[in-house]
């Protein structure tokens, strides 16, 4: 039987085999580069969407998700790439972005989007 703190230790290694970290502390980084630009993003989406002034598009709550959407995607993964070059980590997150404009670029090219 597991304890719980042999159970936290080998959910911890299990991680960073997942997000290929150095340690324990280069995963804290990771979240702590994760969590920031998801953070920003959110935020540069409601000053993006004003900027651009579609508030008259805005009548119902499904255009205004429908548009809001796209432009979270985009805006983290700019997002991303700036902050991890802010912590020194610009090579390891620079594999997400490109990971994710290649499924983008994918799902444009079939016509889903």
């Amino acid at each position: 039987m597991m304890t719980n703190f042999n159970y936290l230790i080998d959910i911890t290694e299990r991680l960073k085999l997942l997000f290929r970290a150095r340690s324990t502390y280069h995963l804290f980084i990771i979240f702590l580069i994760f969590s920031i630009s998801g953070g920003a993003s959110l935020w540069a989406s409601d000053h993006i969407l004003n900027f651009l002034g579609l508030e008259s598009f805005f009548s119902s709550a499904y255009i205004y998700w429908i548009l809001k959407i796209p432009i979270i995607i985009l805006s983290y993964q700019f997002i991303l790439l700036a902050v991890s070059a802010v912590f020194g980590e610009f090579k390891h997150f620079s594999k997400y972005s490109l990971k994710t404009f290649f499924i983008l670029k994918k799902l444009f090219q079939r016509g889903r989007l």
